[in-house]
């Protein structure tokens, strides 16, 4: 999971400051799977709806987005089935 961008994305940027990338939080909500291997990108909750909970992330997924309670899976991942 990454909650920050590693580093700006113009060239100009990198030589001033390699660590200077924009960070967002990530929310994990209890009753949550996600799969190995599966990248969580920042500022994505995975929440599982309003109610909170019971999302899954397919290993190998890469999360661009909110999760609801479905399976996720994908490169970008996108609900497989709801639950």
């Amino acid at each position: 999971m990454f909650d920050f961008g590693f580093r700006p994305l113009l060239p100009e940027g990198h030589a001033e400051n390699i660590n200077a990338g924009a960070a967002a939080p990530i929310v994990i909500e209890d009753d949550v799977f996600v799969g190995m291997d599966a990248l969580v990108m920042k500022g994505v909750p995975i929440c599982g709806g309003p109610i909170g909970g019971g999302a899954v992330v397919g290993a190998g997924s890469v999360r661009t987005q909110d999760v609801p309670r479905a399976v996720g899976a994908g490169n970008p991942a996108m609900v497989m089935r709801e639950l």
